[in-house]
């Protein structure tokens, strides 16, 4: 077996190591368009009080970390996987003991420039799924194995929500696309997405009322389902409608949901009677969890967490109770700036409200606003299909390997790209709340860039070694 040997130039795929470089060039030079003001003002493409200096040294930087890479054994990083890991733990767990930067404590401070752990631990975690999931022993059936793969996302998900960064937090939820193909329960998926519709409807609507009996209403329906008598079920609805608008008023939403919840009870009692306790027991329990998330969570929004976290989810799901001035300004600013580029944009270095800082941290999270003043419609189109063709080759890559570890290692590789591009994106129009989360080679970071360098220059390297894997 030849598995440790170094293919020669030609098994990498250029196609891929393409886009990634066009990405990165047009990254730079969109930082580059939002620090530079005029020719008085510019000194040098390298100077380091400027965030286009700073890039350039980091792409340096991870131009020479991926040629490092290159030159290592690949069993190297399968076997020694578990130790990136429990490093990348530790210093999640050391930068908890930091000065607070921006009411976070994600950064370790070394001179002037930061350094953030939790975008290093992603690929630790990424080569742990990967490692973990290519053994032999690891089958997803097994409660053990599920158990296993939840722990290893989820232990650095705890000790980053510990930091109080939210966005990134929530990256590491793209691991579970990758533990889905996996072969990870569905249920589990549909539980999710239903928590997370229940979660939105619940605040989008000051009275919850609705939604409670919207989810008894559902959870009768299940229960008469198994007890064959839908029709049934149809007249207890008709009358208890009845009985609330005439004798109650319409605006009775107790006396509607006590009556739903009658009802549930007295299906649950009769399907246990029926020898189908199974349903009935099921069905309640979710029910109660419904009813139980969907009456909490406006509390949990409202008085649980911090005002600027609240402000931004107000913002994406009712800005009538934002301040003009405040985060809701921010969303608006970085619309207009993507909508004022029109069709073909207003020229490179000729964007107004780039220079005039209109959009906070213009370089870093809203950096698709510069791409969209500057570049305009066609612009902003061809760098997502840039990243679209990107995530797309990544799984065709996955999809050729010979070797279960680099398959489940691209798969992720794809996870994170994808989630990083639609809700970088999605913020800056609009879409999904501003969590904070930066666009792949194109925003400015260090930690970012690297993190990524080293993400991309794993997944070649690992690639060009496909035909000397046997399986």
């Amino acid at each position: 077996m030849r598995q440790g040997r170094d293919s020669d130039i030609g098994g990498y795929d250029w196609i891929t190591i393409g886009l990634w470089g066009i990405l990165v060039f047009s990254g730079w030079l969109m930082i580059f368009a939002s620090g530079y003001l005029d020719q008085d003002s510019f000194t040098s493409l390298y100077d380091l009080d400027k965030n286009y200096g700073k890039q350039l040294l980091w792409i340096t930087v991870g131009g020479v970390l991926v040629g490092i890479i290159q030159l290592i054994e690949i069993k190297f990083y399968q076997t020694f996987a578990p130790v990136f890991y429990g490093i990348a733990l530790l210093l999640l767990i050391a930068v908890l003991f930091t000065n607070p930067i921006k009411g976070a404590t994600s950064w370790f401070a070394i001179g002037g420039f930061r350094f953030q752990p939790s975008e290093f631990a992603k690929v630790a975690t990424c080569l742990m799924l990967a490692a973990y999931l290519s053994m032999p022993s690891a089958r997803m059936q097994e409660l053990r194995v599920k158990l296993t793969t939840l722990g290893i996302v989820l232990l650095p998900v705890v000790l980053v929500l510990l930091q109080g960064d939210a966005g990134s937090t929530l990256v590491y939820f793209a691991f579970f696309i990758l533990l889905f193909r996996a072969g990870m329960d569905a249920w589990i998926y549909i539980l999710g997405l239903a928590v997370a519709a229940l979660s939105i409807a619940a605040l989008l609507y000051d009275e919850t009322w609705w939604l409670i009996n919207a989810i008894l209403l559902i959870g009768n329906a299940v229960l008469m389902k198994s007890w064959r008598k839908e029709d049934l079920w149809l007249g207890l609805i008709v009358l208890e409608a009845l009985i609330t608008y005439f004798f109650f008023g319409v605006d009775s939403y107790w006396i509607l949901t006590g009556l739903n919840g009658l009802i549930m009870v007295v299906l649950a009692v009769f399907n246990i009677g029926e020898k189908k306790w199974e349903n009935s027991f099921f069905v309640s329990i979710g029910v109660s969890i419904a009813i139980a998330l969907s009456a909490s969570v406006n509390y949990i929004v409202n008085n649980l967490i911090g005002d600027h976290r609240q402000e931004r989810i107000w913002v994406w799901l009712r800005p009538e109770k934002c301040h003009p001035l405040g985060p809701l300004y921010n969303v608006e600013q970085s619309k207009f700036a993507i909508g004022s580029g029109g069709w073909t944009g207003k020229g490179f270095l000729q964007g107004e409200r780039t220079k005039l800082d209109y959009v906070p941290e213009q370089s870093t999270d809203f950096i698709f606003c510069t791409v969209g003043e500057e570049w305009g419609f066609i612009g902003t189109t061809f760098i997502i299909l840039v990243f679209f063709a990107l995530i797309l080759r990544i799984l065709f890559l996955a999809q050729r390997q010979r070797s279960p570890f680099t398959k489940y290692y691209a798969l992720g590789v794809a996870c994170i790209l994808f989630f990083h591009v639609f809700i970088n994106i999605g913020m800056t129009t609009g879409l999904v709340p501003v969590i904070g989360i930066p666009l792949p080679f194109i925003s400015y970071g260090g930690s970012s860039l690297l993190s990524f360098s080293i993400l991309m220059g794993l997944l070649v390297k690992l690639d060009s070694n496909r035909l000397f894997v046997f399986r």
